[in-house]
């Protein structure tokens, strides 16, 4: 864990993530949504004991292979509507405490700052669900990650992380932004360490399938691509952090990229860096 990085990724998506617009107010667990909740739902297979944890085959073994589709399948079913209707954090407060009533000062404390892990996210029709596995990156928070999307009467599950982990608890956040007619949705994340850095992924709805596909509006190396990474400063400020895409509902006209580089002019703890401007062309950040 690595708390200045956790802050940084609070920061990075205070105007977009609603437990950073709720963090001032009580946190209360009220019946009805206690009512609503669902059980974090698992990924279950047996593990290969053959190989470690880290192995990346474990992705690809065909017990969790069809274990990640029953997943799918049981995510599927979570279209009761008291559910989508609940806000997020009111649901993880509820999932915290799993009685009524406010948090304490105490209880506060240790659900704001690390000691509950996130697993869910988002609005009352695309929600993210962090489901960890467990068999992979065992030591660092190893998961799955899946939006969800409701319309037209049903839930459609689309997987957008798979295997990822991170040296920092709870480093997943969530945010939106409109662009013409369509929604952006943007899952922040972030890797801890001694050289930390930041990987944002970029989706839209696809307006026949339904399904979370990339939304390509970054130029990657071999083309086009919906992911961008970038180094984060340890003493990071609102206005040197990195990768501040979405502002208010929006995209924002430009943002900061760090990039590691031995000629580079930024002395980050030792680490040389280069700083970089991508600016929003209509299109694309170039």
């Amino acid at each position: 864990m690595h708390r200045p990085l956790i802050l940084a990724l609070m920061a990075l998506s205070i105007s977009s993530n609603t437990f950073a617009q709720r963090s001032n107010p009580p946190l209360v667990c009220k019946r009805s949504v206690l009512a609503a909740l669902k059980p974090a739902p698992k990924l279950s297979y047996q593990c290969n004991e053959q190989l470690n944890d880290y192995d990346e085959k474990i992705l690809k073994l065909p017990e969790r292979v069809a274990a990640v589709k029953t997943l799918m399948t049981e995510l599927a079913s979570f279209n009761d509507a008291a559910w989508w209707t609940a806000d997020a954090v009111d649901l993880s407060v509820c999932d915290f405490t799993g009685e009524p009533g406010t948090l304490t000062r105490d209880q506060r404390r240790s659900f704001m700052n690390g000691e509950y892990v996130f697993w869910l996210f988002g609005n009352d029709h695309i929600r993210l669900v962090l489901i960890p596995d467990p068999c992979y990156q065992t030591e660092y928070g190893g998961a799955t990650a899946f939006v969800l999307y409701r319309g037209g009467g049903r839930v459609t599950v689309s997987q957008v992380l798979d295997g990822y982990f991170s040296r920092a608890d709870n480093s997943v956040t969530l945010g939106y932004a409109k662009l013409g007619g369509e929604e952006i949705i943007e899952v922040a994340t972030g890797s801890g360490g001694l050289t930390p850095s930041l990987t944002n992924y970029y989706f839209v709805i696809d307006p026949q399938t339904k399904q979370a596909v990339p939304k390509r509006i970054f130029r990657g190396d071999h083309g086009p691509s919906n992911e961008i990474s970038s180094a984060m400063l340890f003493n990071a400020t609102p206005t040197t952090m990195p990768l501040r895409i979405i502002r208010g509902q929006s995209l924002a006209p430009s943002f900061i990229v760090y990039e590691d580089n031995e000629n580079g002019k930024i002395d980050d703890n030792g680490r040389k860096l280069s700083r970089k401007v991508l600016r929003w062309n209509g299109k694309a950040f170039r």
